[in-house]
């Protein structure tokens, strides 16, 4: 295991990657890294051109390969990998505010792929850019495929066809912390007898999130024609807070790959009350669905078809303020509306934000709490 860092001028004195001063290209990096390196990718200008990754760690000896985005060396935590722009570090910015100042590095590409990644394991990626400067059919900010046991964390994904195709059979991946926009295809598709991979926490600016065997929660999609298209499959889709999509929130079937549908504890918000909150796309069943909100915010309606599911709502969650994107619900029945855990406690529909519910808590009451005090 080392520490091993990168430069957008690189390579630079010896090229080796030892240290800032002998830094890798991210070239070197992609082909050179060794199970167990954490690689340090410098902040300090953009990696321009279609990468390739060519290193790998071990799917059967749990051995891992870092690629972790920092700006100031000297404000990281080398010995617990902690970068100054991780959570609670000075640049964390994050998902929900994806133009902060130096919380990204820059990965920026004009080909097929910014960056191409087939048959590699245990890589994984944080604090980084992904983009493509060609939005033509065909072309990716991050192409993987065949890979297993990978990880986007605090990643965005923005400017390509489609942003994050995670195809051909790759498993036990985990997206997390991630930001999504501006795309002509989709945001993400997990597809190609790709299963068991997840997404959650992120937000999806546009919507169009594919789904095939795998498990999508605790996230916001804004606008675009859907927010999830759970079509292939089973799929799992909880905790997920959707707003403002013109056709349908969340879809479910495919003619040639029937789909299998769970749901729970998620906000439907429609653009108008026509658009269905939950849509049969094809071929499939729904085996659970419960304990969802579903309301017309823009016109102040129930929809045309109600959210049927068990204990389900149909109210006006109150976000905070939806047109700044600030989603936390403010409506008690929906604070207090989710599926209760093991000990029947209550828990929160929707995008769970819970933390930062009330601005000022000392001086505010929780209307959640109080109708449960009275």
């Amino acid at each position: 295991m080392a520490n091993k860092f990168v430069s957008s001028t690189g390579p630079k004195g010896t090229g080796d990657g030892s240290s800032e001063a002998n830094a890798w290209s991210l070239s070197n990096a992609l082909s050179n890294a060794a199970a167990g390196d954490y690689v340090w990718i410098k902040n300090d200008g953009v990696y321009s051109g279609g990468f390739t990754v060519g290193c790998s760690g071990s799917s059967t000896g749990n051995t891992h390969i870092f690629f972790i985005g920092y700006n100031d060396i000297s404000n990281c935590d080398m010995v617990n990998h902690i970068s100054d722009m991780d959570f609670g570090r000075p640049f964390w910015g994050g998902p929900l505010n994806p133009n902060a100042a130096n919380c990204w590095v820059s990965v920026a590409g004009s080909s097929a792929n910014a960056v191409y990644q087939s048959g590699k394991n245990n890589i994984h990626w944080r604090n980084v850019y992904f983009r493509n400067n060609n939005m033509a059919a065909g072309y990716y900010a991050y192409n993987m495929k065949n890979s297993q046991n990978c990880s986007f964390t605090k990643c965005r994904f923005q400017h390509s066809d489609t942003n994050l195709w995670m195809d051909s059979g790759s498993t036990n991946c985990l997206i997390k912390y991630c930001y999504f926009s501006d795309y002509v295809g989709s945001n993400l598709d997990i597809g190609g007898t790709s299963y068991l991979n997840m997404f959650s926490h992120c937000v999806f600016n546009g919507g169009a999130a594919k789904m095939y065997r795998s498990v999508g929660c605790n996230s916001i999609f804004i606008g675009g024609s859907y927010a999830i298209g759970a079509f292939y499959y089973q799929n799992i889709v909880f905790n997920n807070t959707m707003y403002n999509q013109s056709s349908y929130c969340l879809a479910y079937g495919h003619n040639s790959y029937v789909g299998g549908l769970i749901e729970y504890n998620n906000i439907f918000i429609p653009a108008t009350k026509n658009v269905p909150a939950i849509y049969k796309n094809g071929n499939g069943s729904i085996a659970y669905s419960g304990y969802g909100c579903a309301y017309c915010v823009a016109g102040d309606s129930i929809l045309d078809t109600p959210y049927s599911g068990e204990n389900g709502l149909n109210v006006n969650p109150q976000f905070v303020n939806a047109a700044g994107s600030d989603f936390r619900p403010r409506n008690p029945l929906v604070l207090r509306g989710g599926i209760p855990d093991f000990a029947g406690n209550p828990a929160q529909i929707g995008a769970v934000l819970q933390k930062y519910q009330f601005v000022k808590r000392g001086q505010a009451a929780n209307p959640g709490r109080i109708s449960i005090f009275k």
